[in-house]
């Protein structure tokens, strides 16, 4: 069981303060439904007003987690005890999918909560493809993972090198698309009028042979975002095995999560995070240079 205190910066009340912290409707509308609402061990209402410096406790069930834990490594970026920071390596898929049951992010994280008795259950704020590298936030409450997520919108910045075929004539720039499901029986999309909004903002690292690289920021977070984007504008990423119509089974996806930065559940600190330049990308770049 974790108990969460908020306290009021003035006199609101009980469901504008959790809403000022982060709070989502989905857990508010639980946490009432459980009498896990609480000033003074007492149950309060959410329309009831409360004085500025008054304190409101969140009560929050332990969560079990029904994973099966497998002993797979895992490089451990940054940790506490609301959250961590995975830098993934290339080829693990973070859940499961239909041909691929156990041997997933998700079964490594149970098994080192499992060896270090954290009791949590994980839930992941950033998804990266089985075959991108780097930086990806695990939460291990929900309340973590609630503000974690809203931050995904404008707080929690990420930052990705990728390796695309050819030379861009502009060099940095922000590109607007909308993205959509090609059709419903696959996961591949597609830029099309009917889509969501996807931006994305990239810069020219280095140029060497008849490649680049970018230095790319999502400022949306759509699925397949990047290697969609620069597949339409004719650059397809290295390695891809979806959007790029030249593609051999030899080649490795050259995208990496390298820098991440967001606000800390706990204390509300700014964190920052970058690995630079994976070894894979930089052993192409040797290669090809």
């Amino acid at each position: 069981m974790k108990r969460v205190k908020f306290r009021a910066s003035r006199d609101m009340t009980v469901e504008e303060l959790l809403k000022e912290n982060g709070i989502s409707r989905k857990i508010i509308k639980s946490l009432k439904a459980k009498g896990n609402i609480r000033k003074d061990e007492k149950i309060i209402y959410l329309s009831k007003m409360i004085d500025e410096g008054d304190f409101i406790t969140l009560i929050f069930d332990d969560q079990e987690s029904s994973m099966t834990p497998v002993n797979i490594p895992i490089k451990i970026a940054y940790k506490d005890d609301d959250m961590m920071v995975i830098d993934k390596d290339y080829g693990l898929s973070v859940m499961s999918t239909i041909n691929l049951h156990e041997d997933t992010l998700l079964n490594a994280l149970q098994y080192y909560l499992n060896e270090n008795n954290i009791n949590s259950k994980i839930h992941i704020v950033n998804r990266l493809d089985r075959n991108t590298t780097g930086l990806m936030v695990v939460a291990f409450n929900r309340l973590s993972a609630s503000f974690l997520n809203s931050s995904l919108k404008d707080t929690l910045k990420r930052r990705y090198y990728a390796i695309v075929k050819g030379i861009l004539t502009e060099k940095e720039g922000i590109i607007k698309n909308k993205i959509a499901k090609e059709s419903e029986m696959t996961v591949r999309r597609c830029v099309r009028n009917d889509g969501k909004d996807a931006i994305t903002k990239y810069k020219v690292v280095k140029e060497f042979g008849n490649y680049s690289l970018l230095d790319i920021e999502l400022l949306t977070g759509r699925t397949h975002q990047i290697r969609v984007t620069f597949s339409t504008l004719g650059h397809p990423l290295v390695g891809d095995d979806f959007y790029d119509p030249d593609y051999k089974e030899s080649e490795e996806l050259m995208l990496h999560s390298h820098y991440i930065e967001f606000i800390r559940p706990s204390d509300k600190k700014y964190i920052e995070l970058d690995t630079g330049i994976s070894d894979r990308l930089q052993h192409f770049i040797d290669l090809n240079s």
